[in-house]
């Protein structure tokens, strides 16, 4: 059993770690807007801003089996990636809501990263600390489009 004084050691080295480990950049095109009620428009709001977060990419770097499958209308791309973000560095941008998770919206809200469009497809939280996750997983999922996959 670890002391309290050895959980916030860990806590100071993961945080730490993560400072200096997560620079690569995750578009986060987070959805601002929606329909009203009486499905009216308000032009005066952005439809999405784009946020810029600092993240660890996770790639399946030993896959060898295909991960696209073959259908009669062409190719679908079932690549994906997994962004870790660090939960104090979410705090400090104000992304976090009020239970202490990531504040996105997995069926609005889209990631850009290396030119390739992807929508959320799990989260968990990780490397807990006791009982205090310190770090977000989000599974990344490529966008399709009627000629592939989306790039911006």
């Amino acid at each position: 059993m670890l002391t309290p004084l050895q959980w916030q050691s860990y806590r100071n080295v993961i945080n730490q770690a993560a400072e200096g480990f997560n620079n690569d950049v995750l578009i986060w095109r987070r959805q601002t807007r929606s329909f009203q009620r009486n499905g009216e428009d308000d032009a005066t709001v952005p439809a999405h801003i784009d946020i810029n977060l600092d993240c660890l990419i996770a790639y399946n770097v030993f896959r060898t089996w295909p991960m696209s499958d073959e259908t009669i209308s062409g190719m679908l791309d079932k690549e994906n990636i997994v962004a870790i973000l660090n939960k104090d560095y979410l705090r400090g941008l104000g992304h976090l809501n009020s239970a202490g998770f990531f504040d996105m919206d997995p069926g609005q809200d889209k990631f850009f990263h290396r030119g390739m469009e992807y929508r959320s497809a799990g989260e968990t939280e990780v490397a807990q600390a006791g009982d205090d996750p310190l770090m977000f997983y989000i599974v990344l999922a490529r966008e399709e489009s009627a000629t592939g996959s989306k790039k911006y």
